[in-house]
């Protein structure tokens, strides 16, 4: 495990229950779009890599045979598991693993699934790689995460603003490089769509313990962004209460 694993798992050891909770995560509109897009099977057997709280293993559990649930923190684990019990879903089995080495077979998995998390992977590519490698040739890898404009300025500004917050975020990328990269690992992508989603300032800054003066911060860079940067984050205010946009890519791609 490598330093910054070993962030993650700071971090998000340290914020796991908020993520039970998290709308963008237990509710956003690319998880209600990857069922409708994958269709899960009933023989499925399906992998979830970088579960979190387990919001996307759950959703698919009632439609497939079996859903491993990975993660790399263990206290992420924890909280999944809780979320099962709670729910009362038993064809669930949550595993410890790290994205970029997968422990399990080649062509096992009917269903690759990951969500929201390859902005925080040091080697986006080879997170890839290993999702299509545990794919069983002829099947899906569906992959969402947030994404950037392909211009390199504004894209820089953006990370930037997101690692202030979340020191273990490392990159979000333009679709098109994510169409790169699964190309790279022999998936034909499917389908592809964009959206944005808008996101509640304070809220996204506690889930990451961000304090008052980081707060004041990200603040600021919201407001001083250049014109780019604003016509993509679209920030808004409403009374005491400050908005901001965030882009989302789907990807569902079939392994050749």
């Amino acid at each position: 495990m490598d330093d910054h694993d070993k962030m993650i798992q700071q971090q998000f050891g340290a914020h796991a229950a908020k993520y039970a909770t998290s709308a963008v995560h237990a509710k956003g509109e690319s998880l209600a779009r990857l069922l409708e897009l994958t269709q899960p099977q009933r023989d499925w057997l399906m992998l979830d890599v970088s579960t979190g709280a387990g919001h996307t293993a759950l959703a698919f559990a009632p439609h497939v045979a079996r859903v491993i649930a990975a993660d790399l923190t263990p206290q992420m684990l924890d909280t999944a598991r809780k979320l099962a019990h709670e729910r009362e879903i038993t064809n669930v089995e949550f595993k410890p693993a790290d994205a970029h080495a997968l422990p399990f077979d080649d062509n096992t998995f009917d269903l690759v699934t990951n969500r929201i998390a390859l902005h925080h992977y040091s080697d986006a590519r080879k997170a890839i790689s290993e999702l299509a490698r545990v794919c069983k040739p002829g099947m899906l890898v569906a992959l969402t995460d947030n994404i950037v404009p392909p211009d390199k300025v504004t894209a820089g500004y953006i990370n930037h603003f997101e690692k202030l917050r979340d020191p273990s975020h490392n990159w979000a990328y333009p679709t098109a490089r994510l169409e790169a990269y699964f190309a790279d690992a022999n998936l034909k992508v499917e389908h592809r769509e964009d959206f944005s989603k808008e996101i509640e300032f304070d809220p996204w800054a506690d889930r990451m313990g961000a304090d008052a003066q980081l707060k004041s911060k990200l603040r600021k860079l919201l407001e001083d962004a250049p014109e780019p940067v604003k016509l993509f984050l679209t920030p808004r205010a409403d009374g005491d209460k400050v908005y901001f946009a965030l882009h989302e890519a789907i990807l569902v791609g079939r392994k050749t």
